[in-house]
């Protein structure tokens, strides 16, 4: 396996992460104005969609976890691409009162997909109570399924359906697996790896959001999907063909390990260990409060623009702006964070991120593009170390099941911010409340990030 191999790793990792949160996250709420013309839902209604993905996601993230730790990362990419693409035709496919044969076959899908889950949860060896509520909700999602996709379809509830299916697709093409993968192969020069990698998390803002409006312009926003639903079919050929897995399952070693040395995965915590740790609840709580506001802000800024005034390829470039400065912020700093303490710089994105944000919940039209590039700044930066200081804080051994009980509590926050936005504009018909309530959230996910910790690789690599 040659030098250059593990770079490659990380580079398709930014590529599956540029389609993954892409078309889940970033650049899809293009598509939100051209939705709400067509079928007349309020904001919370359609926002609802993401509340459900994100909090399917939570649930399921320890136990995917679980999976990650024992599945080659390969086989999971391409799951979560072939997801991606069949849930982009079925939106193209969108019809009141009805559901396409798309949405029949993606509703099957999606009940596969959670009964796999329901056996993985009911086999996890977790606590009793927490299986049993995992279990609980895993099937009331499945009756949603059956009765929105069967016996009382609507295009909303055919939204809905697509949206657990992007559960499943972030589960295992998502941030999760591609962290996990990528930090095996690097010992040395992680932090600068991982922040290549999270590149893709900000490229699919820059590229998809204006693409995704010219699209919509020229041919529509149904031929729009259906278009973009032949991306990740390409994506996962080059999986196929270049990914080989993690150095155990290619035969070699990582990034800074010596000839014949032991895999990285066999030194750090147990998931046992790491959440008795005040480190671990730190990390899940200021992921939770800091999620909740990028998220929010993601998903409702092109509809704030277009309020605001911005024709709509004016409005989509401001999803372009805060992908970009975050694109070069999480390379920097991933970049940085090899080399000055993690935690200062930790606390310092999120103190510019806050700055960002109270100027955005100022609602002046003169800051609107500053506050833009000073949120994608401070966001870039945390997004990168928020993984990376999981990873240093904990190993490898049983990363999955930890890194997956934190993006439960992300996720839930990232739901929860972007539907809450949502219900609190229906409420009061403007971005003034709800965007100062992404201010305090991020403020307060400040306080918590004190108690975390730098953390350090080696140190978790010398841990038996």
């Amino acid at each position: 396996m040659g030098k250059r191999y593990p770079w490659l790793v990380a580079t398709m990792g930014l590529l599956v992460l540029f389609l993954s949160n892409g078309f889940t996250a970033t650049a899809l709420s293009v598509f939100d104005e051209s939705l709400l013309n067509e079928f007349g839902w309020d904001r919370g209604e359609l926002k609802f969609r993401d509340f459900l993905n994100f909090a399917i996601i939570a649930v399921l993230a320890p136990f995917v976890g679980i999976v990650i730790d024992r599945v080659n990362p390969k086989w999971l990419l391409l799951t979560g691409l072939t997801l991606l693409s069949a849930s982009y035709l079925t939106y193209s496919q969108l019809a009141e009162g009805r559901i396409a044969l798309a949405g029949l076959v993606l509703a099957g899908i999606a009940l596969v997909g959670l009964a796999v889950m329901l056996v993985i949860i009911w086999r996890s060896g977790v606590p009793p109570l927490a299986r049993a509520a995992a279990l609980a909700i895993v099937l009331a999602t499945m009756l949603a399924v059956v009765r929105y996709a069967f016996i009382a379809p609507s295009a909303l509830s055919t939204v809905y359906v697509i949206h657990v299916v992007f559960a499943l697709a972030l589960s295992t093409a998502g941030t999760m697996v591609v962290i996990v993968l990528v930090s095996s192969w690097f010992l040395k020069h992680r932090g600068l790896a991982i922040g290549i990698a999270l590149l893709g998390t900000s490229v699919g803002g820059i590229v998809l959001s204006p693409i995704n409006a010219w699209l919509i312009g020229t041919a529509g926003w149904r031929q729009a999907f259906a278009w973009l639903a032949w991306l990740p079919v390409a994506l996962a050929v080059l999986v196929l063909l270049l990914v080989r897995g993690t150095p155990k399952d290619a035969g070699a070693v990582a990034v800074g390990q010596d000839s014949g040395a032991t895999d990285l995965k066999q030194f750090g915590y147990t998931f046992a260990e790491a959440i008795r740790t005040p480190v671990f609840w730190a990390i899940g709580v200021s992921g939770f409060l800091t999620y909740y506001s990028i998220l929010a802000i993601f998903n409702h800024l092109f509809l704030h623009m277009r309020a605001l005034g911005f024709e709509p390829q004016i409005a989509a470039r401001s999803l372009a702006l805060l992908g970009a400065t975050a694109a070069v912020a999480k390379l920097a700093i991933g970049w940085l964070s090899d080399f000055i303490d993690r935690k200062l710089v930790f606390l310092a994105c999120l103190a510019v991120m806050l700055g960002g944000v109270a100027l955005l919940a100022a609602q002046a039209v003169a800051w609107v593009w500053w506050a833009i590039f000073i949120i994608g700044l401070g966001w870039g930066g945390l997004f990168t170390l928020y993984n990376m200081l999981t990873v240093n804080n904990f190993g490898l051994k049983e990363i999955g099941r930890i890194n997956g009980s934190v993006s439960f509590l992300e996720s839930l926050g990232g739901g929860l911010g972007i539907w809450l936005t949502g219900v609190l504009y229906d409420r009061y018909g403007n971005y003034e409340v709800p965007f100062l309530v992404i201010a305090a959230c991020v403020f307060l996910g400040l306080l918590a990030g004190t108690r975390i910790r730098s953390g350090s690789a080696e140190a978790m690599g010398a841990r038996a």
